[in-house]
């Protein structure tokens, strides 16, 4: 039910030929990230419905989200979420040519507290993520991270006999080999040789503090279970909490403001409507008189000022301020002008408001109600006249 939009090629991620795809479903419009894994002779219909049934059911912002897995084309099929702009770990941080730069130690406890996160809600549900390497956590933009990945290996390694605490301690001593790998920006894997990992251990002793030497250190030997590296994490933790606060608060200030300017729109919306309409049915006076009228003289009160000498005043200032009081009804009264000057009238902001949406409200009944618009021909006319050209 997906068609595929573009694709990068990977050469056996998990042991196996692969492709991954950018697709769109044809069920709800969105995209998702289709994985093809060719050659693969182990994995049964009965095995992807029991992963479609595990892990369809987790939700977490730092993981991608698994949607299904399925067989098709003598191939197998995974479906996960697709995070726009995401880079790898490895692609962001170790390949790289020359010298590479340190990272700053608060950003390796930001990826740290994400990682963890991600992993306990994980372990929780009595699962594993099983997919923790470089080439398969993406950094999204604002500094997040993102497993993906999650149940192919529980697909293809479905008959494995391999305990829950095994493979759950295997994911620690994966979250050690990340934290290293990035602190020191060299690829650390199972096949480093132990000269190696002693090079890169002590130059994380040497240039970063000893509360992350301690937990990589620990991590890669005798690793803790995710909830003791939890109340291990807690300072650090507390302060990644104060930059996701930090951030929601952003966030609300800028949707605040988008709000705002989305009321003054509906306002002037409204007022294009029944400003100087036309006709309105057998009524052609109806935008010359009563409410409507009052709302051609606000119009010209507030976009179509002039000073003295006839020369036009562009003052946004002032169509903020005039708009901003006709959404809140205010009670300031104002003045205005018929453009000969012959006629002058005093209203508050409240009375153009109600004015307001007394025609706006009858413009709407009567569209609603299928009458007469415009020069008395009825909307089935108009309607039908349009389908025929």
């Amino acid at each position: 039910n997906n068609s595929p939009v573009a694709f990068t090629v990977t050469a056996g991620s998990f042991g196996y030929p692969s492709n991954v795809f950018k697709v769109i479903s044809r069920e709800d419009g969105l995209l998702y990230c289709l994985r093809r894994l060719d050659n693969v002779k182990c994995v049964s219909n009965k095995i992807c419905a029991a992963v479609n049934e595990t892990w369809s059911k987790i939700r977490h912002a730092g993981i991608c989200q698994f949607h299904k897995c399925f067989i098709s084309q003598r191939a197998l099929f995974f479906v996960h979420e697709y995070q726009p702009g995401g880079k790898t770990l490895k692609e962001k941080y170790l390949d790289h040519g020359g010298k590479p730069q340190l990272l700053q130690e608060r950003l390796l406890w930001s990826y740290t507290t994400q990682l963890v996160a991600a992993i306990r809600t994980v372990h929780a549900n009595r699962l594993a993520c099983r997919c923790l390497q470089p080439n398969h956590i993406l950094r999204t933009s604002g500094g997040r991270l993102r497993i993906s990945c999650v149940g192919i290996a529980d697909a293809l390694e479905f008959e494995a006999r391999k305990s829950l605490a095994e493979i759950q301690r295997e994911d620690m001593v994966c979250l050690g080999r990340i934290i290293l790998s990035l602190a020191t920006r060299t690829m650390i894997t199972p096949s480093t040789n132990e000269e190696t990992l002693r090079a890169c251990g002590i130059f994380l002793a040497q240039h970063y503090s000893s509360d992350l030497h301690a937990l990589t250190s620990a991590l890669l030997s005798k690793p803790p279970s995710v909830y003791e590296v939890c109340g291990i994490m807690a300072n650090h933790t507390m302060d990644e909490l104060d930059n996701a606060y930090a951030t929601c608060d952003a966030y609300s200030n800028q949707l605040a403001a988008e709000y705002e300017s989305g009321r003054a729109l509906r306002l002037l919306l409204k007022l294009g409507f029944v400003n100087e309409r036309p006709e309105f049915g057998v009524n052609r006076q109806w935008a010359e008189t009563g409410d409507c009228y009052v709302l051609k003289l606000f119009r010209d009160f507030v976009f179509h000022q002039a000073d003295e000498t006839g020369r036009p005043i562009l003052d946004l200032g002032h169509v903020v301020t005039a708009l901003n009081k006709l959404d809140a009804s205010d009670t300031e009264k104002i003045v205005l002008a018929s453009r000969d000057g012959k006629a002058i009238l005093v209203v508050s902001y409240a009375e153009v408001a109600n004015c307001l949406e007394n025609a706006y409200s009858e413009l709407c009944a009567v569209s609603s109600e299928g009458q007469p618009t415009y020069g008395g021909e009825t909307t089935a006319d108009q309607s039908e006249m349009t389908h025929y050209g």
